[in-house]
């Protein structure tokens, strides 16, 4: 039987400032063909909201700018943790990261970092930029140790972990991607792979540390749509979302699992359970694509970044054994820059 799926309303939370700095805004056999739609980026005049918050990332940038200058420099503003955090993974992801590269494999590591609060709750600015650089060394880290090839800094997503009295957990999700050409094929697959556990293909003529969640993730992100609407434009992303998915949440009219899901109370599953056919791949190819395009794109209102599955085998919350794919998406506000318009200097985490 095919994979189902729940519908979850996920609360955005927008950190109000004062001054224009401190503003922030399962599986059936022979399944039924899903026909999705990308959505294509095309604006090519900046919003009034995108000005706005390159304005931002501009003057919080020119402060980190004067600390990594000048040792002694010091500045009295002070910010929630709810800001720093925002303007933190804002102003990396607008300097360091490269999220409308076309990839294929990603890979990501999770790491922490704390940051002091002062008396008043709040985080000085001297912190914060000694923040940004412990950062920076987390990501440079998972950067070097990446094993992927041809890659680059995809997205860095913090999060809030633990609030005490004295400082703040933050951690940090380091993203990276290995770069490819776009491949634009409707039903990618014409093979048969094992769901996963690195099996490779299941004829064992490919057994190449891959399986049938990885190669799904990978079509997935190698035709990811990206349309840069003029010469020089890029995007940037803030307010960054990675949702978790099990498999069982989304299902078609058909009562099918879009992202692969099957349960078999007894665990006894058969040689066919556990490969996937051609049309069983490009079926839950395309049920990953219209969960990312038509179900949380518009829930979430963000644009689509990355992807992640992998294959596993557990249980379920009533002990029944399942074969499903864990599932990370990541989503963010895209913001137009044009190269008209001032912006900060991008780098590369490799340099």
């Amino acid at each position: 039987m095919m994979k189902n799926i729940k519908i979850f309303t996920f609360g955005l939370t927008i950190f109000g400032l004062t001054a224009l700095f401190f503003t922030v805004n399962s599986c059936n056999k022979n399944p039924t063909v899903l026909v999705n739609k990308h959505t294509f980026k095309s604006d090519t005049v900046v919003a009034s909201e995108d000005s706005v918050f390159n304005k931002k990332i501009v003057y919080f940038d020119s402060i980190i700018q004067k600390y990594a200058d000048d040792t002694n420099y010091t500045n009295s503003k002070q910010l929630s943790s709810d800001s720093a955090v925002w303007y933190l993974e804002a102003w990396f992801n607008a300097k360091y990261a490269y999220p409308d590269e076309q990839y294929s494999k990603t890979g990501e590591k999770t790491d922490s970092v704390n940051m002091s609060i002062n008396s008043g709750n709040m985080i000085d600015m001297d912190d914060i930029a000694a923040t940004g650089q412990q950062i920076y060394s987390k990501v440079k880290a998972a950067y070097t140790q990446s094993t992927l090839s041809n890659k680059e800094l995809l997205l860095v997503n913090l999060g809030i972990k633990r609030i005490s009295t004295t400082d703040v957990v933050v951690n940090v999700n380091t993203v990276i991607g290995e770069k490819t050409q776009i491949t634009v094929n409707y039903d990618p697959f014409d093979g048969s792979w094992y769901y996963g556990e690195m099996l490779g293909d299941c004829d064992l003529s490919s057994y190449e540390n891959t399986d049938a969640a990885h190669k799904i993730a990978e079509a997935v992100m190698a035709n990811k749509p990206i349309s840069m609407p003029c010469a020089g434009c890029c995007y940037t992303y803030s307010d960054i979302d990675t949702i978790p998915l099990q498999g069982y949440e989304n299902q078609n009219g058909n009562g099918e699992y879009l992202i692969f899901y099957i349960v078999r109370p007894d665990g006894n599953f058969t040689p066919d359970d556990k490969c996937l056919d051609p049309d069983e791949m490009n079926f839950h190819y395309h049920g990953e694509e219209t969960v990312i395009y038509d179900i949380l794109e518009p829930q979430l209102n963000k644009s689509f970044m990355s992807c992640t599955l992998i294959g596993k085998q557990d249980w379920d919350q009533y002990g029944n054994a399942r074969i499903r794919h864990d599932n990370k998406l990541t989503f963010g506000i895209m913001h137009l820059h044009h190269p008209g318009i001032g912006f900060i200097k991008k780098e590369y985490i490799a340099d």
